[in-house]
């Protein structure tokens, strides 16, 4: 093999940086001849990026399309623009660099119409011939604490429907649905808390009850292409619950746990937003159509403080703690300025970083080059949309616990005779009422 090239990033293996960082490593290539070259080079590059396709009534097909680019950073490692034929001696030779990651960066991001990535790409520019590149992805996350977010995000929220069958006058009494969660702000790793009351007055049975946490993605083009959107829908999580037979009430009490995933991103980047909901749906008996209710909720990287601060935190040190990363180390209160920013809190333990295993690679053409066909080396990757995951915080804290609707508690409550789940076997998951 004439070329092996390896690009590591000074103590932080993952690869996993904050916005406001700064990107350190080293390129390492290994000749095992004399190579000539015009020129390496070293681009550092952070973009989002959506393209689709859509048919009108006349099969005519339309592409849309957008960028935003974040980072742009070029550095000769041998030789200029100016540079006709490099002679490069064989064996090993090893180049640093540097760059500053903006600030407001958004999250790494991979899905079907789109993606945020963050590269670093290593080129060979060889005279008369196709030049030889290696690429190795990093993740950027944008530090989202949900503690300087909104208030709204620590108080309970409620949500309700109803849905009657059959037309008059036949139609049946309405099949009611009401949703609580006791906060709508989330970081990976927790488990979001749903009291269920399902009132079934109709003389439809509801077979089971489904939960799901969704990821909704909304793309957008930009000049010169026609303005337009699209959008995506991700079921991120399932939980099966129970049936309810008809002209009966009844109380569910679920948790649902949030995977690794990108925080909630509405402003930060212009073509791609990302949103999340929970929603419990109804699945009746019969052709009849299923009834769903659902409550938005916000994902973080920084989990809500038991204690509500005063003022907010700085944000962006230096490199990523890499025994955080292993989960291997208890934080402690560093300075405002730290690279772990939920570390000011010194109850929450630092979280470990997983890929997401929910979201969907665009993929890229293959290259033309095939002069030289080399094997992908250990650390860096072709670009063809499904070698690369980014990686995201997983924290082990606890969840909040599930607060009955208020409506059970002011009525319900006093009016009939309620039996504790715990103290039943065969309800373990609901109460009648």
């Amino acid at each position: 093999m004439a070329v092996t090239c390896e690009i590591d990033f000074d103590n932080n293996p993952h690869g996993t940086y904050f916005g406001g960082q700064v990107l350190t490593g080293r390129v390492t290539l290994k000749l095992d001849k004399v190579k000539l070259v015009k020129a390496i080079t070293l681009n550092i590059t952070g973009y989002a990026e959506t393209r689709w396709i859509e048919r009108d009534r006349r099969r005519r097909r339309s592409t849309f399309y957008g960028r935003e680019d974040y980072v742009a950073s070029k550095t000769f490692l041998v030789g200029s623009n100016l540079s006709s034929q490099v002679s490069i001696e064989a064996g090993i030779h090893t180049y640093n660099f540097v760059c500053q990651i903006p600030t407001e960066c958004p999250s790494s991001f991979e899905g079907t119409n789109g993606r945020v990535r963050y590269m670093t790409n290593v080129t060979l520019v060889r005279p008369w011939k196709f030049n030889q590149s290696y690429t190795r992805c990093f993740t950027v996350l944008k530090v989202m604490d949900l503690n300087f977010d909104s208030p709204l995000l620590r108080v309970p929220a409620h949500s309700e429907t109803a849905k009657t069958y059959c037309c008059w006058p036949c139609r049946s009494d309405p099949l009611t649905l009401q949703l609580t969660v006791p906060q709508t702000g989330f970081v990976p790793g927790q488990s979001v808390p749903l009291s269920v009351l399902v009132t079934n007055d109709s003389h439809i049975p509801v077979e089971q009850l489904l939960l799901s946490f969704v990821m909704l993605v909304t793309y957008h083009s930009k000049p010169p292409s026609m303005p337009n959107t699209t959008s995506e829908r991700l079921v991120v999580n399932t939980l099966k619950g129970d049936s309810v037979q008809r002209n009966c009430k009844k109380l569910f009490t679920y948790e649902i746990r949030v995977p690794a995933t990108p925080p909630t991103c509405f402003n930060v980047c212009g073509i791609i937003q990302i949103a999340y909901q929970v929603e419990v749906e109804a699945k009746v008996k019969g052709c009849h159509k299923n009834e769903v209710v659902s409550i938005p909720v916000t994902i973080g990287s920084v989990p809500l403080a038991q204690h509500v601060p005063i003022q907010p935190r700085g944000l962006v040190g230096q490199t990523l703690d890499v025994n955080g990363l292993a989960g291997g180390s208890v934080a402690t209160a560093p300075p405002p300025n730290a690279s772990s920013p939920w570390a000011v809190d010194d109850s929450i333990p630092p979280p470990n970083y997983q890929e997401a295993l929910h979201m969907r690679s665009t993929a890229a053409p293959p290259t033309d080059d095939l002069d030289d066909p080399e094997t992908v080396q250990p650390n860096t990757l072709d670009l063809d949309g499904s070698a690369y995951k980014p990686l995201y915080p997983v924290f082990d804290i606890p969840s909040p616990s599930a607060p009955p609707p208020a409506d059970y508690t002011q009525n319900y409550m006093a009016e009939r005779a309620f039996v504790n789940p715990a103290m039943d076997v065969d309800k373990d998951k609901g109460t009648w009422l």
